[in-house]
């Protein structure tokens, strides 16, 4: 069955390139031009990848992004003419997995869509030989890849959850922000330090009763995060 992603972008001209290109490709693409037809996309099929732009004229695509995570939870890829820091960082805070910026190299986008849809084919594909982890207030099922925070079910996007489980399979082990993002973006042109600081930020949102006063990810000053209980 052909991988299917979802461009949503009210620019008729590159959608059409988009669609050419990716087809191409090999993947199977539908389109929409609104966040209206996005949503109700959504509610009858899920993509497995989400090409996303951020300025479009009913809707912006970060607001979007927002609505649509109840509704989908596959890897997003936000496509921008914007390279502000600030947009970039907004758009990952509101659900996104990664960014681009337009003009875009086709060869770097396919690279990023592969990568994404490999974490994205994640609750899928892994399966472990121990079942699950279990520390204080927290278990990870490592075969349905499910976890719970104080007997109550949480929802982690791909990076997420790709980022507790290396943490916490290597306790206690100090690991750089650029360490982090190799293993887990396995894109070396992208690489940022705030974009894993955005992702360690996220994640602690969902697991930690007080994300400023973190009990399971430890920020090491200077050095990276790791995963360590505190008492």
């Amino acid at each position: 069955m052909a991988t299917t992603i979802l461009t949503v972008d009210d620019d008729v001209h590159l959608q059409e390139m988009l669609q050419l290109f990716l087809n191409a490709e090999g993947f199977l693409v539908h389109q929409a031009f609104n966040g209206e037809q996005c949503i109700r996309f959504l509610k009858d099929q899920q993509p497995d990848l989400i090409l996303l732009d951020i300025q479009m004229p009913d809707i912006d695509g970060i607001t979007l992004c927002r609505e649509i995570r109840p509704l989908y939870n596959l890897p997003i890829l936000f496509l921008t003419g914007n390279s502000q820091q600030e947009e970039m960082l907004n758009s990952l805070q509101a659900g996104g997995d990664d960014f681009i910026t337009k003009p875009y190299n086709h060869i770097e986008l396919v690279a990023r869509i592969h990568s994404h849809l490999r974490w994205g084919k994640l609750l899928n594909q892994t399966k472990r030989s121990i079942n699950k982890l279990s520390f204080p207030g927290l278990e990870i099922d490592l075969d349905r890849l499910t976890v719970i925070v104080n007997d109550h079910p949480v929802t982690l996007m791909a990076k997420e959850l790709h980022l507790l489980l290396t943490l916490v399979q290597n306790p206690k082990r100090v690991y750089h922000p650029r360490q982090l993002y190799d293993l887990i973006w396995n894109d070396i042109a992208g690489y940022s330090s705030s974009l894993i600081k955005v992702h360690i930020h996220k994640l602690r949102k969902k697991i930690e009763a007080n994300p400023l006063e973190p009990r399971y990810i430890q920020t090491v000053k200077g050095f990276g995060y790791k995963f360590e209980i505190r008492e």
